[in-house]
């Protein structure tokens, strides 16, 4: 059989296949590059060739048959063809086509085969600067003498770039490993086809290396240690990528201390950490700068700077995902003349953002690639999975997790490290969990797709249901006493939702704050889902944090997402307490007009509704609302008609609250002994209901009182006892009140560092919530002079 004749065969059957030639070079373990020159007739066909590709193709056993005795005349025609023995196979290394040698001289010493199989590196690479020098320390980390081979496991999720990186560190490290880089493609999350075992790896390594297949055992094992004897005291570069488990790495692992082993998989490959002492390298996606460097790299500078806003926002759509940033700039390529901001738009749209990040290759489409990690998980894996795309994050307890998913605690704790294990989500820190928006919008597909009890909807409410039930938990303790709190009457939870059992106030308190950013994000969601029931109580059992936090912008959102819910079912009453929220923000905004006009549509709704103990609270808010524009008359004079109502339904509480409220503004319109009877009869009150955030702001007013009477000694415990009692409720806010008046004090008394500490606190304390009020105390400190000192951390108890 000629060459030619050869090479048209054997093209046929493998187009006949559908296979590219490196995919017949991976099933036959003859290189792509032998197949190539095959293919082209020139290079005469070799027996041990033949039978791995005919294996490969399928071929019947008579045209194999014919195929090897047409191939073995051929070597006899040739002048001095050495005869090989049936079976040698076709290595495709340096070496292994060496010209026949001439009648009745002796063979030449073979030169080793030197394996050079590292895949092309990719041109843009780019960062990974901190992961490349923890790769270079490896190279150092060696014990000699130990037989301890040094690996490193590079594990990341779908499309970070593992591949990209270890090939472009092994292409860096090349020539410190001059006995050959050997590289397999372990095929862990291949669609298509089955992972690839470990003597089947080592069985391409030994011919690689120059093996003769006669030479080659049969069985697993012994092929196996074959290689780590071949492998022994050489310096090898082995780089195994894709590896699902790791039973498909350790059999491949040298028994020698000069081999550098490099393994990439989205798993984290745990016992290969534990029991072989790899490395464990965790890939995250690009840092920002790492990202935009990207973009300009493929490009161009001028496009990214342009439009710095436009790339901005291309990044963080694509999650600084390199997957995805690639196939974003491969498609604007395409059309250079387009402005980033046009594709940034088109990727604004959730639903249809992993449409967009295709390329038409599996291989380059985000979507499918996630889709490999997906299939590999176990049935109740995968369930979490989808449904914590319901979640809006940015991250979620294991107690969330579980009521969502309506599983027990302990059994989503173990799918959720499972998830953890095949980087399907991240655990940014202990027990908090989260994945980045390209896998949060396909985890919610998957979810949408499934329908009947298991469906999306009814994950949802268990977890709005978890967030609304803990939330009241944690009001009822942290803010029982105060009169922001406003007692919800719930229903139960649905079947499978497990609130949090928070057992005291300062765990209520942690709670909101761990909470916070995920609680806004839940307001949206019950909203956009049409839950306004929901959406609402969720604002009223997280205001009281909302306004002793100062967090005043999500206060503004949250109370705006409640008016419009009480809106949407037509419910009076929780339209007045909406309004009344958004006066409240307004008011501690600066925004005085709008703030007296929300709080009179809600004073006007709870007098329609007969509510005359919120009627008599909104009255006071009106008052603070006057106090803010110094008219003080209002402010007394509604201050006054709150305490009449008060008195009239025999509310202590509110009582205390409105005397101490006209004694303030007395003081301030300049009848400070007029205003100290009032601010007494309050204590008095508040410490009978045991209203502690009564008693706070009581002690303040006491304190104001004697500042203002010239009596700083007398005012300085006041203070003081307000602060703590401050601190003991969380009103992290009016701390900042109260340092100011402390260190007012501590000047008039002639302390100036006294002075300094205190104002320094404050200001600690509003530059951390932004606060209009930052800039006056900014002032006092100016006026002081003087050197300044470093201000303090904020208290433990702020948001």
């Amino acid at each position: 059989m000629g060459a030619a004749v050869f090479a048209a065969l054997l093209r046929e059957r493998r187009l006949s296949a559908g296979w590219s030639q490196d995919e017949l070079a991976e099933r036959s373990g003859v290189s792509a590059r032998s197949i190539s020159a095959l293919e082209a007739g020139g290079r005469r066909p070799r027996m041990s060739s033949v039978v791995r590709l005919a294996e490969a193709l399928g071929v019947d056993p008579d045209t194999r048959a014919g195929w090897l005795a047409a191939v073995r005349g051929e070597d006899r025609e040739q002048p001095g063809a050495a005869q090989e023995p049936p079976g040698v196979r076709e290595s495709g290394a340096a070496g292994a086509d060496a010209p026949p040698r001439a009648p009745g001289r002796p063979a030449a010493p073979a030169e080793p085969a030197v394996p050079r199989q590292l895949p092309m590196a990719v041109r843009h690479f780019t960062g990974r600067t901190a992961e490349l020098r923890t790769l270079d320390g490896l190279l150092s980390d060696r014990a000699p003498g130990c037989g301890a081979v040094v690996i490193s496991a590079i594990a990341g999720t779908a499309g970070v770039g593992k591949t990209s990186l270890a090939v472009h560190f092994a292409h860096r490290v090349a020539d410190r490993f001059p006995d050959g880089q050997l590289f397999a493609n372990l095929r862990g999350f291949d669609p298509d086809r089955t992972p690839v075992g470990a003597a089947d790896v080592a069985r391409g390594f030994l011919d690689a290396l120059g093996v003769p297949a006669p030479r080659i055992p049969a069985d697993p094992d012994g092929r196996l240690a074959l290689l780590r004897s071949r492998l022994a005291g050489t310096r090898t570069l082995i780089v195994l990528d894709n590896a699902r488990e790791a039973e498909q790495v350790r059999p491949l692992l040298p028994g020698t201390d000069s081999c550098l082993v490099v393994v990439t998989s989205r798993n984290r490959l745990p016992g290969l950490v534990a029991l072989d002492g790899a490395v464990p390298l965790a890939l995250d996606v690009l840092t920002p700068a790492e990202a935009r460097e990207l973009l300009a790299r493929r490009l161009g500078p001028g496009a990214v700077e342009e439009r710095p806003d436009a790339t901005e926002e291309l990044i963080e759509l694509c999650a600084r995902l390199p997957l995805a940033l690639n196939i974003a700039v491969a498609r604007a390529a395409e059309q250079p003349g387009t402005p980033l901001a046009v594709w940034a738009r088109e990727l604004r749209d959730s639903r249809a953002r992993l449409d967009l990040l295709s390329a038409g290759d599996d291989h380059a489409d985000v979507r499918a690639v996630f889709s490999w990690s997906y299939r590999a998980l176990a049935p109740r894996a995968a369930r979490l999975f989808r449904l914590l795309g319901l979640h809006p994050g940015p991250s979620t307890g294991a107690a969330a997790a579980a009521s969502l998913a309506g599983l027990p605690r302990s059994e989503t704790r173990a799918l959720l490290e499972d998830l953890c294990r095949a980087h399907l989500i991240t655990e940014p820190e202990p027990g908090r969990y989260g994945f980045h928006d390209l896998l949060r919008a396909y985890a919610a597909e998957l979810a949408a797709a499934v329908e009947g009890p298991d469906g999306p909807e009814r994950a949802t409410l268990r977890m709005l249901d978890h967030y609304l039930h803990t939330a009241h938990r944690a009001g009822c303790l942290a803010y029982a006493d105060d009169a922001s709190w406003y007692p919800l009457d719930l229903a139960g939870p649905v079947d499978g939702a497990t609130p949090e059992d928070l057992p005291d106030r300062r765990r209520a308190l942690a709670w909101y704050r761990d909470e916070q950013p995920v609680l806004e994000r839940i307001v949206d969601t019950a909203h956009r889902a049409g839950a306004d029931v929901h959406a609402w109580q969720l604002v009223g059992a997280q205001v009281p944090y909302l306004l002793k936090s100062g967090l005043w912008q999500q206060w503004q959102r949250a109370s705006e997402t409640a008016l419009a819910a009480a809106e949407r079912t037509g419910d009076l009453g929780r339209r007045a307490h909406a309004h009344r929220w958004l006066g409240q923000v307004h008011r501690s905004q600066g925004r005085q007009p709008q703030a007296q006009r929300e709080l009179r549509l809600a004073h006007d709704l709870f007098e329609t509704l007969g509510d005359r103990p919120r009627q008599g609270k909104t009255q006071l808010d009106l008052a603070i609302a006057y106090g803010e524009v110094h008219a003080y008359p209002d402010a007394v004079a509604e201050s006054r008609r709150a305490l009449e109502l008060f008195r009239a339904i025999d509310d202590p509480s509110g009582q205390a609250l409105a005397l101490n409220s006209i004694g303030w503004y007395l003081v301030l319109q300049g009848e400070p002994r007029q205003a100290l009877p009032y601010c007494r009869r309050a204590l008095d009150l508040a410490r009978h209901t045991g209203n502690l955030p009564g008693q706070a702001s009581i002690w303040d007013s006491i304190g104001y009182v004697h500042h203002q009477l010239g009596e700083y000694h007398e005012a300085l415990p006041a203070y003081q006892e307000s602060l703590r009692l401050r601190r003991a409720v969380g009103d992290y806010f009016l701390q900042a009140d109260i340092h100011t008046h402390i260190g007012d004090t501590h000047l008039a008394l002639g302390d100036t560092e006294a002075a300094r500490a205190s104002w320094t606190r404050g200001l600690v304390i509003l530059d951390d919530l932004q606060h209009r009020d930052a800039e006056a105390v900014r002032a006092r400190l100016d006026r002081l002079g003087g050197p300044a000192h470093p201000p303090p951390a904020p208290p433990p108890d702020g948001p």
